[in-house]
């Protein structure tokens, strides 16, 4: 497999060993990845997340397909879809009592941005508007 490997930048990744010596996964079947040598590996990592499905559920690309050919997105800002309200209602069935309310985002960067704009408001509207500071750790 000939390929130019130039142009991404791999996260978490010597680039350059990465580019003398390639891993490369061609497809994803269940809890396994086959690379292009078409050995079988297992995945431990589930993509970081985001396969904790598994690879290839059939089930899954094909309610998946539907919906985008339905409703690919839909802006939350002055207006909403059903299915967003009937998600919300599952989640808050499973979430502790007094948790309730779901407030959707895109991204973990996008989740945290929205928190601190969330607490923020809520200083100020508790007649706290002087709470600014936000403590993290590195």
């Amino acid at each position: 497999m000939t390929m130019n490997l130039n142009h991404q930048w791999l996260p978490f990744t010597d680039n350059r060993e990465f580019q003398r010596a390639p891993q490369l996964f061609v497809r994803a079947e269940g809890v396994h990845y086959w690379n292009s040598e078409g050995r079988a590996l297992l995945d431990g990592s589930s993509g970081l997340f985001c396969s904790a499905a598994g690879h290839g559920r059939s089930e899954i690309a094909e309610a998946v397909c539907k919906q985008l050919l339905t409703l690919d997105f839909t802006p939350h800002f002055q207006r909403a879809s059903p299915l967003s309200f009937e998600l919300a209602e599952r989640l808050s069935e499973l979430l502790p009592e007094g948790l309730n309310k779901v407030f959707f985002t895109n991204s973990g960067s996008e989740s945290v941005d929205s928190a601190m704009k969330i607490a923020l408001a809520y200083h100020r509207a508790r007649g706290e508007a002087q709470r600014t500071r936000f403590v993290s750790r590195e």
